[in-house]
């Protein structure tokens, strides 16, 4: 399915035929939510591999989600942002991020010169052991990363921006994530009176590969379904 109208049209095929079309029709506002929602499930699972087989375990599931990687040079976080440690550096992450897949930093090692070195993950609660270990904690080969976000509501919406805490034994002078970011929302007609999913209100197909249209589909309609049960 290629055109907005194939996905509606589609959507309502297959509605019908699981409600046996004693459900109330839905607008085209209501089943772009349910797409979207649906699209986004599709691409967690293929990441996790709750749907059969996780992310770059295959060549044909990269290929799916290969729309979807991006990567960005991060900027250094601005303003009142939390540090566990003193002297660690925090790096705001791009807006559309869901999943890393790699992060690499930049560190002046003094009489090495500039190198780079991989970025390892920790826990906030294995931190301390891990920071400390001889073996285990920063070097001239890797830094440790923490996560954390701050959200922050207003009367119309809801914003995350998310972090990243990096503590290294040397220098930072860049921090690179390649990441996959979180997918474009199906939108089946302009929205009006202030309307919008994930922040967009123009019309807009899927941008996925035609191979996951079938698998979003049916997730949506799945959902549909179990609203209507719930009523």
């Amino acid at each position: 399915m290629n055109s907005i109208d194939e996905w509606s049209l589609e959507f309502d095929l297959r509605y019908d035929n699981i409600t046996s079309n004693q459900a109330p029709g839905l607008n085209e506002y209501e089943k772009s939510v349910f797409l979207t929602r649906a699209e986004e499930a599709v691409v967690v699972g293929l990441y996790n591999g709750s749907l059969g087989r996780s992310f770059e375990e295959t060549e044909e599931l990269v290929s799916y989600l290969d729309p979807l990687v991006s990567q960005a040079d991060c900027d250094a976080a601005s303003g009142d942002v939390h540090h566990i440690i003193s002297g660690s550096y925090v790096y705001e992450l791009p807006e559309d991020l869901l999943f890393r897949t790699y992060e690499k930093c930049s560190i002046n090692t003094g009489n090495c010169g500039i190198v780079d070195a991989i970025v390892i993950p920790v826990t906030q609660d294995e931190f301390w052991r891990t920071n400390r270990n001889p073996f285990k904690g920063p070097n001239t080969r890797k830094v440790l990363r923490l996560s954390y976000a701050d959200s922050s509501v207003t009367s119309t919406e809801t914003s995350v921006t998310k972090y990243s805490e990096l503590v290294s034994k040397y220098p930072i002078s860049s921090y690179t994530v390649r990441y996959l970011r979180r997918p474009e929302p199906i939108i089946l007609a302009d929205l009006a009176d202030g309307l919008t999913i994930n922040g967009q209100s123009n019309a807009r197909t899927c941008e996925l590969d035609r191979h996951l249209h079938d698998a979003i589909l049916n997730e949506a309609v799945r959902m549909a379904k179990a609203v209507w049960e719930s009523r």
